[in-house]
């Protein structure tokens, strides 16, 4: 399929998802809710963001060190930012991941694609680490308040990521997969993923950075779930912390899917779908609120 021809069908989705959730909203009682809005529950949730940018930047960090490329942690947040902007007004779920890396090259020299590696690996521990909150709901029967099948979901999810990170960091696997690569007709693709996999090679001798990198994105989640949890109060909103540790890692995975324009529709609907779940009170609290926060 021709590059512009997906584009134009990943924005028709995130029009219609879009148009599919605004359809159940009352859209003069949104604005109305904004209008009262709470600024300072705004900003301490804009707080926790900012600091679980930081974070992110210091994971970011670590693994570059692992490679032996020691970038200043102020240079890697400015970068860090501006792959932000890049993937939430850029056409792209990539592109920002892109300028990232090579801000890196710039900085610290390397090929793009061994930079571009060490952004994919901290994507990848991060939804790991996202997938661990997730069967921590599992485990604590709070994703089975919002629905009985989410606690398979998560751990099917949470297997899946493990699974897939620790082929990548093994030695047999990664042969594997070049023996079988050598035999693609195209040469850019083949030289393309030797060279990932060479950088995966350095990851799997760097274990401690891989462990610390984990536990900066448990935290680095934690706070994406407490953002959420603080602005659902600027609009005078009150669900329990666990219901968002559950919700926001399935969330999270939903917009992982290549359907849309940087998970835009995707992301509102998922919230709208899972938060409205619920059975009981806190199902009713749920629907009561349903696109007033996340529309």
């Amino acid at each position: 399929m021709k590059p512009h021809l997906l584009r134009l069908l990943r924005l028709l989705v995130s029009a219609a998802l879009l148009f599919w959730v605004l359809r159940q909203a009352n859209l003069r009682q949104i604005g109305a809710m904004f209008a009262q809005a709470n600024v300072w529950w705004i900003l301490a949730a804009f707080a926790v963001n900012s600091l679980g940018n930081v974070l992110g930047a210091w994971r970011w960090q670590i693994l570059l060190r692992s490679q032996g490329r020691d970038v200043p942690l102020l240079h890697l947040l400015g970068s860090y930012w501006v792959g932000l902007f890049f993937n939430n007004f850029l056409p792209s779920t990539i592109g920002g991941d892109v300028v990232r890396a090579a801000s890196t090259k710039k900085r610290a020299g390397g090929t793009l694609t061994e930079n571009l590696t060490v952004v994919l690996v901290e994507r990848l521990i991060g939804l790991l680490a996202t997938l661990s909150l997730g069967g921590l709901a599992a485990l604590t029967g709070v994703a089975g308040r919002i629905d009985p099948r989410l606690p398979f979901l998560l751990g099917g999810l949470l297997v899946l990521a493990l699974a897939g990170l620790l082929l990548a960091l093994n030695a047999g696997f990664r042969h594997l997969v070049l023996r079988l690569i050598s035999r693609f007709p195209i040469a850019f693709v083949r030289n393309t993923v030797g060279k990932m996999l060479a950088a995966f090679e350095i990851f799997s001798q760097a274990r401690g950075a891989l462990f610390a990198n984990y536990g900066l994105s448990v935290g680095f989640q934690g706070l994406l779930i407490l953002h959420f949890w603080l602005l659902q109060f600027a609009f005078g909103q009150s669900l329990d912390l666990t219901t968002f540790v559950a919700v926001v890692p399935l969330v999270f995975c939903v917009m992982l899917m290549p359907i849309s324009i940087n998970g835009l529709g995707v992301r509102e609907s998922a919230f709208v779908w899972f938060l409205t779940r619920g059975d009981g009170d806190a199902g009713y609290r749920i629907r009561q609120i349903r696109t007033r926060v996340y529309a």
